[in-house]
């Protein structure tokens, strides 16, 4: 066997292993009082027993994808969903990505109530958009709003280059929800 087929051998080997292990964009352990439900490499979904939903989503980040960028495009999105943005603030991951967190308070669409909460912490690295996402009933918001930062302090996050802008990028200024759209508009199933 010559040298270069022993290298390429142990190439192939290493990138197999390394594929194996499992290497995802995130690494969160579910929180206390949280059953993890699903848990893939784009993402995954906890449940709490009081009906309490938290889910991380990954998505591939494009060139130019800041987290002003992606702050921008959330809570525009969910403006016209009809959720209003209550705060914002810094968040940090882990292993010190920068993230910002978004509060909303929300009616389901096509019902009368009851009134929800939602909060997302956006993560931007080079190569993903991370998303940590928690919602559930008004009344549970008291109860989860300060674990909201808690959870977003345990994730970890990959896929930040060395000297990366994008993983260490500023905050995005302060955004405000825009108003609901009309039901017409979204009737096309577009965000």
């Amino acid at each position: 066997m010559s040298l270069r087929s022993i290298f390429v051998s142990g190439l192939i080997t290493l990138v197999s292993l390394t594929a194996a292990s499992g290497c995802k964009p995130f690494k969160l352990k579910p929180p206390a009082g949280f059953a993890e439900v699903d848990n893939h490499r784009h993402g995954a979904h906890m449940k709490g027993s009081d009906d309490v939903g938290l889910k991380v989503s990954v998505f591939d980040n494009v060139k130019g994808g800041t987290l002003a960028f992606w702050s921008h495009d959330l809570v525009e999105k969910l403006g016209r969903r009809g959720y209003v943005l209550t705060s914002q603030k810094p968040a940090t991951s882990a292993n010190g990505v920068h993230g910002t967190r978004f509060d909303f308070d929300y009616v389901p669409q096509g019902t009368d109530g009851p009134k929800r909460f939602y909060s997302a912490v956006l993560f931007a690295t080079d190569r993903n958009l991370i998303v940590v996402q928690l919602a559930g009933k008004a009344e549970l918001q008291g109860t989860y709003s300060s674990r909201m930062d808690e959870i977003a302090a345990a994730t970890k996050t990959r896929g930040c280059r060395a000297g990366s802008k994008i993983c260490k990028s500023e905050q995005p200024g302060s955004l405000t929800a825009l108003a609901a759209a009309p039901a017409a508009t979204l009737a096309d199933g577009n965000p």
